[in-house]
C-alpha cells in the first residue's frame, strides 16, 4: 500500500469513526442575527487548530447550537481556542433506547451518578422517561446509586433524529469570542503585562498585531494563534481599530498613537 493510499485509508477511518468531539459555546449564542458569522469563524479557527496540531479529522460542522468534530483522537489543543466554553469526547450511537443504554453503561465507572438527556430532535420518549430507563438499566447492571445532586458522574445524552451522542465529561474551554471576529487591534509590547493585555483582547475576538517598543517575549501568545497569524509591525498600522496597552489604574498616562487606546488591565 502506497503512502497516498494509507493517508486516504486513515481519513476514511476518521470519517466513519464512532467518536466525536462536541464543542459548546456561550457568548456566540447571544449574537442574534450575526450568530452564524461567529459560528463560521469558530469553525475556521478550530480547523486551523486541528491542522496545526496534526490531528486527523473528518467533518467539522454546526449542529443545533453546537459544533461536532469527527475524530477519534485527543484534541487537547482545543484548550487554546477562544470561543469554546466546553468540549466533550462523545460516543455516537444509533438513536435507539437500547443502544443508548449500552453506551451509557460503558460511560459509567464508579460512585453515584445521574443521567441527563436532551432531545434536540423530538424523537423517542420524553427526556425524563429516557433518563429513568437509562438510569434503571445502569442500577440493574452495576448496582449503582442514583444521585441527582452532588453526584460523582453525570452521563449526558444528546438525541438527534438519526444518531445520539453519549458522554460523561465536560472539559472547560477559554470562553470568550473566536479570534478575528471583532477586527484587528495593535498591541504595544513594552513589558510582560503587555502579553496579558493582548490575550484579553484576543478573548474578546480581536486579532492582534504586535508593535514592540521593548524586547518582550511573546511566545505565550503563540499558544492561541489559530485562525490568524501573529506578526510584528514597526509602527501602528492604519488598518487597526485601536491600540492596546498594558497600563493599569495606578499607571495610567496619556498615550498618542493616532488611534483609540484600549487598556484591558485597568480592571485587574
Amino acid at each position: 500500500m502506497c503512502l497516498v493510499d494509507i493517508v486516504i485509508f486513515i481519513k476514511l477511518l476518521v470519517y466513519t469513526s464512532a467518536m466525536v468531539v462536541i464543542v459548546k459555546y456561550g457568548e456566540i449564542a447571544l449574537k442574534g442575527k450575526n450568530r452564524i458569522d461567529f459560528e463560521r469563524k469558530l469553525i475556521k479557527n478550530i480547523k486551523d487548530c486541528l491542522k496545526k496540531n496534526n490531528i486527523e479529522f473528518g467533518q467539522v460542522k454546526r449542529l443545533s447550537g453546537r459544533i461536532l468534530i469527527e475524530t477519534d483522537q485527543k484534541c487537547d489543543c482545543l484548550n487554546y481556542v477562544y470561543g469554546i466554553s466546553s468540549y466533550s469526547y462523545a460516543s455516537k450511537v444509533k438513536t435507539d433506547v437500547d443502544e443508548i443504554k449500552k453506551e451509557a453503561l460503558k460511560q459509567y465507572k464508579t460512585g453515584t451518578f445521574r443521567v441527563s438527556v436532551k432531545r434536540v430532535d423530538k424523537v423517542l420518549d420524553k427526556s425524563p422517561e429516557i433518563e429513568k430507563k437509562v438510569g434503571a438499566y445502569i442500577v440493574q447492571q452495576k448496582n449503582a446509586k442514583v444521585k441527582l445532586k452532588d453526584y460523582d458522574v453525570c452521563i449526558n445524552v444528546e438525541i438527534f433524529k438519526e444518531n445520539s451522542f453519549v458522554y460523561s465529561e465536560k472539559i472547560k474551554g477559554l470562553g470568550g469570542l473566536p479570534v478575528g471576529i471583532e477586527g484587528k487591534v495593535c498591541a504595544v509590547l513594552e513589558d510582560d503585562d503587555s502579553v496579558e493585555a493582548a490575550k484579553l483582547m484576543m478573548k474578546r475576538g480581536c486579532e492582534v498585531v504586535l508593535y514592540k517598543l521593548k524586547d518582550v517575549n511573546y511566545d505565550e501568545l503563540k499558544k492561541y494563534e489559530y485562525g490568524f497569524k501573529l506578526r510584528e509591525v514597526d509602527k501602528v498600522p492604519n488598518y487597526v481599530a485601536a491600540v492596546v496597552t498594558s497600563e493599569k489604574l495606578e499607571t495610567l498616562k496619556d498615550r498618542s498613537f493616532g488611534k483609540p487606546v484600549l487598556r484591558p488591565l485597568v480592571a485587574y
